[in-house]
C-alpha cells in the first residue's frame, strides 16, 4: 500500500475538516497514516492525538459511519477471534470527488433538467439515498426550485397533489438517470474472507539432482504425513507412489454444502410419487393441500435473478419470499455514477480542445461523435471512441446545423473537416476502418470510419498545462529546454544549450534548477569502468510521469493554501458578511464589497486548480 503525499494528505484533511468536522479529520488522519484499521484501533489513535477533549467511542463511532455513508471508506474483511472483521481505509479518489460537486450538479441539471439537478443534490448531500426514504423530500425541494425559476408562484403554497405530480416525476426522472448510468446501485459488503490457497509441496525426488538432505527430508515428511496409515486417510489430500518413487498428491474435493431451505430429495420422490399414483388411479380431481405445497416449493426453488444492493432484511426463506420484493425501491441503496460523470467531463474537455484548437465546427463533430460513443463506453479514460462512419455523421441533425448553409456541398467539407482534424498535431481523431461501398450501388460509400483519441488529446493537454507552469514559474527558457528533452528524450548539458540557444552558465543555472526541483533526471554514463568523471557522460532526461506527479502535488498544496485563505477571510469577516441585507453606512458597503472581490478571486481560482488537478488525476 502506498501513502499519500504531504501535500495529498493535507488537501484531504482540509477537506473533510470542511465538510464533517474535527473529530472525522482526525479519525481521515488515523486512517492515512496506516494500511487500514479496526473500529478499536481506530478509537485509540484519536485517543492518543486528541490534547483537550477526547472524542467518546461513540461520537467516532458515528463519525465512521458518517465517512461510510458518504462513500469515503474503503472496507476490507480482515481474520479475528471472531470471524471477519471491518478494517477500515480512507478513499482518496472519492475525497477528491467533493471538489466536483458543483459540476456533477451540472451535468445533471443539462442532461435531466430541474428534476435531475435536485435529484443530483439530494444524492450529493446524503452520500447515500433510498428512494422510499428521500422521494418525500425531493419532491418539496423540486416544489421550490419551480417557484424560484417562476416568480409568479413564488407566494403559492406547495399543494398535495403538486407534491404527487412531483413525486412521479422524480420516480421517472430517476429511472432515466439510472439507465444512464449517472446513479448507480450501492452493493452490499462482502466480508468474506478470501480463501487462502494451500500451495502443493512437491517431494525432492521430482527435483532431479537434488542433494541427498534434501531427499531425506521430503522422505521423512512422508513418513510423518503416513503415521500408522491413519493420518493419510482422514487428511485432505492423499498420496499415490508411482513406479518411479514419485509421489503424487492429489486434493480430495471438498463436500458440497446443502442449502437448509432445501427441501429433501426423498420428500420429492415420495410427492411425485404420489402424485403419479392419484393420476393413474383418477382420483385426482382437485389438488390436495399437500400437493400444493409441493408445487410451491418447485416453483421457489428455480433460480432468481441476484438482487444485488438488496436489504439484508428481506425474507431468505423460498416459500415466503415475494419475487418482486428484491427490486423493492425500499430495498435498494444509490449513490451518484462517478465513471459517467468524469466521463461527461472528459468528453467536455475534449470538445473544449476542439472548438478552441481549430473552429466551433470541429467542436460539434467531436461531440457528436462522443455522444454517439457515451452509450458503449464502460471506463471512465477510454482510450478512444466508438468508431462512426462520416456518412453516419452526416445524417446527424446538430451536424448539419453546424455546417455552413452556403456550401454547396456539404458532404465534402465535412470530409474535409474530418481530415484537418486527423492531421491536427494532437491526433484528436484517427481513421479506424477505410471508405466501405454498397455492392448493390443502391447508396454512397459510408466515408470511412472515425474515433476520437481522447487519450492523445488529453495527454497534449497535459503537456501544454506542464509547459505553461513551467515557463511561469521558471521562465520561458527553462519551459524550452523542458520541451527539448521531451523531444529528443536524451541529451548532454552542451547540446541543451546549442538547441536551445542559451549560453553554457544560464543552460546549465536553469537545468540544476530543475534538478532541484525533481523536473528533470541526470544520468551517468560511464566510458571506463573507474568512473572517472573525464570519461563520463552526463544525460539530461524528463520522467514524464514523475513531472506530472511533481505539478500534481503542487496543484494540490496550493489548494490547501487557498481553501485555507478564503476560509480565514471569511471567519474574519463573518459578522459583516452576516448583516449584509442590512448595511446601509458607505463604508461598510464599500468594506463589503472588497471582501466579495477577494472571495470570489479565491473563487475562481479554486475552480482553475480544481480543473488542473482533474486533468492529471483522472482524465
Amino acid at each position: 500500500m502506498t501513502f499519500a503525499a504531504r501535500a495529498e494528505r493535507a488537501l484531504v484533511l482540509s477537506i473533510v475538516r470542511d465538510d464533517f468536522g474535527e473529530t472525522t479529520e482526525k479519525i481521515a488522519d488515523a486512517l492515512m497514516r496506516s494500511e487500514g484499521l479496526r473500529l478499536a484501533e481506530i478509537v485509540q489513535r484519536v485517543h492518543a492525538t486528541a490534547l483537550a477533549i477526547k472524542p467518546t467511542p461513540h461520537e467516532i463511532k458515528a463519525n465512521v459511519l458518517k465517512l461510510l455513508q458518504h462513500n469515503l471508506l474503503k472496507i476490507t474483511p480482515v481474520p479475528s477471534s471472531r470471524g471477519a472483521v471491518a478494517s477500515y481505509a480512507i478513499n482518496v479518489p472519492e475525497v477528491f470527488y467533493r471538489l466536483r460537486f458543483p459540476k456533477f450538479i451540472e451535468l445533471a441539471k443539462e442532461g435531466f433538467g430541474g428534476v435531475g439537478e435536485v435529484i443530483m443534490e439530494e444524492i450529493l448531500v446524503h452520500g447515500r439515498v433510498r428512494v422510499d426514504q428521500s422521494v418525500d423530500a425531493m419532491a418539496y425541494s423540486l416544489a421550490e426550485h419551480q417557484r424560484q425559476q417562476d416568480p409568479e408562484k413564488a407566494e403559492d403554497e406547495i399543494t398535495e397533489d403538486e407534491l404527487d405530480a412531483n413525486r412521479e416525476m422524480i420516480r421517472e426522472t430517476f429511472v432515466e438517470m439510472a439507465k444512464k448510468r449517472y446513479i448507480s446501485r450501492v452493493h452490499p459488503l462482502d466480508m468474506k474472507l478470501p480463501e487462502v490457497e494451500e500451495k502443493p509441496e512437491f517431494p525432492a525426488s521430482i527435483m532431479r539432482g537434488n542433494d541427498a538432505e534434501a531427499s531425506t527430508t521430503a522422505k521423512d515428511r512422508v513418513k510423518a504425513a503416513n503415521g500408522n496409515g491413519t493420518a493419510a486417510a482422514n487428511g485432505n489430500t492423499a498420496e499415490k507412489t508411482d513406479e518411479d518413487g514419485i509421489t503424487v498428491r492429489g486434493k480430495r474435493k471438498k463436500a458440497s454444502t446443502t442449502s437448509t431451505n432445501a427441501v429433501p430429495v426423498e420428500l420429492q420422490m415420495m410427492l411425485e410419487a404420489e402424485e403419479v399414483t392419484r393420476r393413474d388411479d383418477g382420483d385426482a380431481e382437485f389438488e390436495t393441500e399437500q400437493e400444493s405445497k409441493a408445487k410451491k416449493r418447485k416453483v421457489n426453488k428455480r433460480a432468481k435473478l441476484p438482487s444485488r444492493g438488496a436489504a439484508a432484511a428481506g425474507t431468505t426463506d423460498g416459500e415466503d419470499s415475494d419475487p418482486s420484493s428484491a427490486l423493492a425501491e425500499h430495498s435498494l441503496v444509490w449513490r451518484c455514477g462517478v465513471d459517467q460523470l468524469l466521463r461527461d467531463l472528459r468528453h467536455r474537455a475534449c470538445v473544449k480542445f476542439a472548438t478552441e484548437n481549430i473552429n466551433n465546427v470541429a467542436g460539434v463533430l467531436v461531440a457528436a461523435m462522443l455522444h454517439h460513443s457515451s452509450p458503449h463506453e464502460r471506463e471512465k479514460d477510454e482510450a478512444t471512441s466508438f468508431p462512426v462512419t462520416a456518412r453516419e455523421l452526416f445524417s446527424m441533425p446538430e451536424v448539419k446545423d453546424a455546417l455552413p448553409k452556403e456550401s454547396k456541398d456539404t458532404w465534402r467539407l465535412l470530409l474535409n473537416y474530418i481530415t484537418v482534424m486527423c492531421r491536427d498535431k494532437s491526433g484528436m481523431v484517427m481513421k479506424v476502418a477505410a471508405e466501405a461501398f454498397d455492392p448493390t450501388q443502391a447508396r454512397a460509400g459510408d466515408g470511412g470510419q472515425y474515433a476520437v483519441h481522447m487519450k492523445k488529446i488529453i495527454e497534449f493537454l497535459r503537456q501544454s498545462t506542464s509547459h505553461a507552469y513551467i515557463s511561469e514559474k521558471f521562465g520561458v527558457q527553462s519551459a524550452r529546454i523542458i520541451r527539448l528533452l521531451m523531444e529528443k528524450r536524451q541529451l548532454e548539458q552542451k547540446t541543451i544549450g546549442e538547441l536551445a540557444l542559451l549560453p553554457s552558465n544560464d543552460a546549465r543555472r536553469r537545468l540544476y534548477e530543475l534538478y532541484r526541483e525533481n523536473l528533470v533526471k541526470l544520468q551517468e554514463i560511464p566510458k571506463r569502468a573507474d568512473h572517472n568523471p573525464a570519461f563520463t557522460m552526463y544525460c539530461w532526461s524528463v520522467d514524464v510521469p514523475g513531472l506530472e506527479l511533481s505539478i500534481a502535488e503542487r496543484i494540490q498544496d496550493s489548494l490547501s493554501k487557498l481553501r485555507r485563505r478564503r476560509k480565514d477571510e471569511a471567519e474574519q469577516n463573518k459578522e459583516l458578511i452576516a448583516r449584509s441585507d442590512q448595511l446601509v453606512d458607505e463604508n461598510d458597503l464599500a468594506k463589503f464589497d472588497k471582501i466579495s472581490r477577494a472571495l470570489d478571486r479565491l473563487d475562481r481560482a479554486i475552480i482553475h486548480l480544481d480543473n488542473m488537478l482533474m486533468l492529471y488525476r483522472d482524465f
